[in-house]
């Protein structure tokens, strides 16, 4: 029973490696100078592949007879000369299985300590790799649900870009149509890049998603008319189809529910989207009665959107 109260430092120790399961996630820790007996460790981020290959790769990761998904990993150095391999983790609801195929590759006596949401779970090695567990992690539809309205909550660009078009707000109905027809764009991009029929590299849509900002920013000087904006705002709409799909395709669709976290991440998107709309189109419409509003908020909010997203560009266009 001692071996239920092994700390998390000792899997930084040779001879024993460690196995967090969490809701989102799996991380594996092991000692750096076990882990360079098979691979130069020198930049771990050069080596990432080849360490995914040697553990991350031969983890079987199953709940309710389906194996679960796993991204692609990152590695990092950790205290106590560790090295940690994460990669988020999507599962279904039911009995889990943990098989750890790498043991057969490490040295004699090896062991693996596992972990379920922080409650020890099992101590494996090379003649016993694998454990059961239950997973919590909830069903596919609330958690891509969830994960949609997250998304959009905390995306300060997507945000920015819809409060350009809510800012020259008239009327009420003029503004449904135009969101409409933004939320319309992204799905259709969104679903196209998730299904993988169409994809574009993060280096050329997130500049883009920046350069829309500005181009609302800019436009909202001219107070376009609404049929006019209805067109920009759905071909601008693609490219943020793309940005939603890229945060998608980061967290690894399950195969077995495809459909399933497609339309309810998309969902999320759109809910959220339709709170932030439900709570400042009505304080637009409302201080747009004031003629000040008018003249000064407009012009001001709309240069420092433009600049927001000028600002954003170029950091973009900088960091690729």
């Amino acid at each position: 029973m001692i071996l239920w109260l092994v700390p998390e430092v000792l899997a930084h120790r040779p001879g024993l490696s460690y196995a967090r399961i969490d809701p989102d996630a799996l991380t594996l820790t092991f000692a750096r100078p076990e882990l360079a007996n098979h691979i130069p460790m020198e930049d771990l981020e050069a080596s990432r592949v080849l360490i995914a290959e040697l553990t991350l790769d031969q983890v079987e990761v199953s709940a309710g007879g389906v194996r679960c998904t796993l991204s692609d990993p990152t590695v990092t150095a950790v205290e106590g000369d560790g090295v940690a391999i994460r990669a988020a983790l999507l599962c279904p609801s039911g009995e889990g299985r943990y098989r750890a195929g790498f043991l057969g590759e490490m040295e004699p006596g090896h062991r693996h300590y596992v972990e379920v949401e922080g409650a020890a779970v099992a101590m494996l090695d090379a003649g016993a790799p694998e454990t059961s567990f239950t997973a919590a992690q909830g069903s596919v539809a609330g958690r891509f649900f969830g994960l949609g309205v997250e998304h959009i909550w905390t995306g300060y660009d997507h945000l920015a870009f819809l409060f350009g078009l809510l800012l020259t707000a008239r009327r009420l109905r003029d503004m449904l149509v135009i969101v409409t027809g933004f939320t319309v764009a992204h799905s259709i991009t969104l679903t196209l890049a998730a299904l993988g029929y169409v994809t574009l590299p993060p280096a050329l849509v997130e500049p883009a998603i920046a350069a829309s900002i500005v181009v609302v920013g800019v436009e909202n000087f001219w107070r376009p008319p609404a049929r006019r904006r209805v067109i920009l705002t759905f071909l601008l709409g693609l490219i943020h189809g793309f940005g939603f799909a890229g945060m998608l395709a980061q967290l690894g669709l399950p195969r077995h529910a495809l459909a399933t976290a497609l339309v309810c991440f998309n969902g999320g998107v759109e809910v959220g989207q339709a709170a932030v709309v439900a709570v400042v189109l009505p304080l637009l419409l409302w201080l747009r009665r004031y003629d000040s509003f008018e003249k000064r908020a407009v012009p001001l909010g709309s240069a420092g959107l433009a600049l927001a997203g000028l600002y954003w560009l170029v950091e973009r266009l900088v960091g690729v």
